[in-house]
């Protein structure tokens, strides 16, 4: 099993965007989640992506008239995420999510941390951490935008973890999932076609099993209210302001 940083240097970075479907949509998505959201409302300034990515909820936050720093640990996401940027107001920084801080000098108006990248942390103290740190980066009365999968209230069973993610006419992306107590360990099954053969890669690595209730636990003790909670294609999404 591989670390996250290994899975997506190695695995998944290749096929990100592709996997997510056509750019344009997801980007339009996340821009019409920020406005539901209230941000297009919101006093611009600051907004940090942690977990960036190519660029999906960076590029909307900077059309929206932030001044963005995105933050990934896959170095050839974020050179995809500057492409696509070209020349919005969007500061790449390759780091690990959790050194965010190290890399802004002021607090921001917004701060998100979406996909599923909450789960790639090690731990729930690692999350913990995280949350603390986003507290003190984010001005008063400033919100914190979080989605991620639901893991941790079901547990799929036998053909159901087999789950086909995207195929066309050379490449096909199935995962599979098997659980543990606190995680979930992910196998992706990639097919690339080759002149006439199919060449398989297959490369794993752990998702933590994070409970809505606990987060909202979390977001309390640091001194967020939760202002939004729903789920969005599987996904929990979760926005809190702090007060």
């Amino acid at each position: 099993m591989n670390t996250a940083k290994e899975h997506y240097d190695q695995q998944i970075a290749s096929v990100y965007s592709w996997m997510a479907g056509a750019p344009e949509t997801v980007l339009k998505l996340n821009h019409d989640l920020f406005c539901q959201l209230g941000l297009d409302s919101t006093p611009r300034g600051l907004a940090i992506d942690l977990g960036a990515g190519s660029g999906f909820q960076s590029i909307p936050l900077a059309e929206l008239g932030f001044s963005v720093v995105a933050v990934d640990f896959c170095a050839a996401l974020l050179s995809e995420l500057s492409a696509r940027a070209k020349y919005l107001p969007v500061r790449t920084v390759h780091d690990d999510i959790l050194n965010f801080s190290k890399h802004v000098e002021e607090q921001a108006q917004v701060i998100v941390c979406m996909g599923d990248t909450l789960t790639h942390l090690e731990s729930l103290s690692s999350v913990q951490s995280l949350l603390l740190n986003v507290k003190r980066a984010l001005v008063k009365d400033g919100k914190l935008i979080l989605t991620f999968r639901d893991y941790a209230s079901t547990e799929l069973s036998g053909t159901q973890r087999f789950i086909p993610v995207r195929s066309d006419e050379s490449t096909i992306l199935t995962c599979f999932l098997e659980y543990h107590e606190d995680f979930v360990e992910v196998y992706d099954l990639l097919y690339r076609k080759d002149g006439e053969q199919w060449i398989l890669n297959v490369s794993s690595y752990p998702k933590l099993r994070i409970n809505k209730n606990w987060i909202f636990d979390q977001l309390q003790k640091e001194g967020f209210q939760v202002v939004r909670n729903e789920t969005i294609n599987g996904m929990i999404c979760v926005a809190a302001q702090k007060i």
